[in-house]
């Protein structure tokens, strides 16, 4: 029997599992090329009390934590909004980046969004297959990544 994914916001409840998640991040090597902010507890603890437009969710399987990601942009009142995600190691190739994009896209949706963007480095050929199967054309090159958008 496949277990659903729940989608939350970061909240103070989650800090201590959210650190762990993001130790495993940093463990398993992954932020060299997910790195949108420190994975640190002071980082968790900031993320779980942010108060602005921005949204940071988590991806919760069985208890635990198998994806972060983040919806950014908005405090700087940009109208299209960058989509970073990442999923935990052991829950990757189970299909569960395809239902949280889904997810974040509609979350961007429904705050009134037309259009979504990611970066994503050119070595990262799994993730950028990935994100053209999903509908991402990318466009242009900005520091070594690929900038991709996505129409809603």
């Amino acid at each position: 029997m496949e277990i659903d994914s729940e989608y939350t916001l970061l909240t103070r409840s989650w800090i201590k599992a959210v650190t762990k998640f993001f130790a495993d991040i940093v463990a398993n090597n992954d932020d060299r090329y997910f790195h949108p902010h420190p994975f640190t507890f002071e980082m968790a603890e900031k993320i779980a009390a942010y108060e602005g437009k921005d949204l940071y969710f988590l991806q919760v399987r069985g208890g635990e934590i198998s994806g972060y990601a983040m919806l950014r942009g908005w405090d700087e009142n940009f109208t299209i909004p960058s989509l970073g995600i990442v999923i935990h190691p052991t829950f990757r190739d189970q299909g569960l980046g395809k239902k949280f994009m889904s997810f974040l896209h509609d979350q961007a949706r429904i705050k009134g969004a037309r259009k979504v963007r990611l970066k994503v480095y050119s070595e990262n050929k799994k993730a950028q297959e990935f994100y053209e199967k999903l509908g991402y054309c990318f466009i242009d090159e900005e520091d070594g990544q690929f900038i991709g958008i996505h129409e809603l």
